[in-house]
């Protein structure tokens, strides 16, 4: 849901910078599905230590937050009157570090959750229809939530859901090694 909300978020916000919602969906949801992607390998590096990368994807979240809440909009006035191609490139490097940072929590999930002996592939597949499920509705709750209290509450909405996920992943991480020990 969460992720979703971040997506419509700033597709909205480079809508007028790009000029049209098409170049803004296309930019915005290529540069956040590629460095979802890379973000998910390099996030293998780190399952090892799930307390550690919770704490820096917390800090992550964020700064990002806070950054295309706050910082963002200034840069937007800056670059109305640059070319087309130009504000393309750097609307993707403003998301790529957010979709980087978002990449690496389904795959820690997935791992975490597939660390439970007992009922390991069932919750993987509860896992995969959860994130179906949000996916889906996550667009329109988005909107609405959206034209009711605007772009920058459902952005804040976003970084408080995943620090909500961040704590319940720590008390999984942590029931998973209590119990491997």
């Amino acid at each position: 849901l969460a992720f979703i909300a971040f997506e419509i978020v700033l597709i909205q916000r480079f809508s007028l910078l790009l000029g049209y919602p098409t170049y803004s969906l296309t930019v915005t949801l290529m540069a956040i599905l590629l460095s979802t992607g890379v973000g998910a390998l390099v996030s293998e590096r780190w399952h090892h230590q799930p307390r550690r990368m919770l704490g820096a994807l917390a800090a992550s979240v964020v700064a990002l937050g806070a950054f295309y809440a706050f910082v963002v909009p200034s840069f937007e006035d800056t670059m109305l009157g640059w070319p087309l191609l130009l504000k393309a490139v750097v609307v993707g490097l403003l998301c790529a570090p957010l979709g980087f940072c978002l990449g690496m929590f389904m795959p820690l999930s997935i791992s975490l959750v597939a660390r439970d002996t007992a009922h390991s592939r069932e919750y993987v597949a509860w896992g995969w229809a959860i994130n179906g499920f949000f996916s889906v509705i996550g667009s329109t709750l988005t909107t609405m939530v959206s034209m009711t209290f605007g772009f920058r509450v459902v952005l804040f909405s976003s970084v408080v859901l995943y620090l909500i996920v961040i704590a319940l992943l720590g008390r999984l991480s942590s029931r998973v090694v209590t119990e491997a020990t």
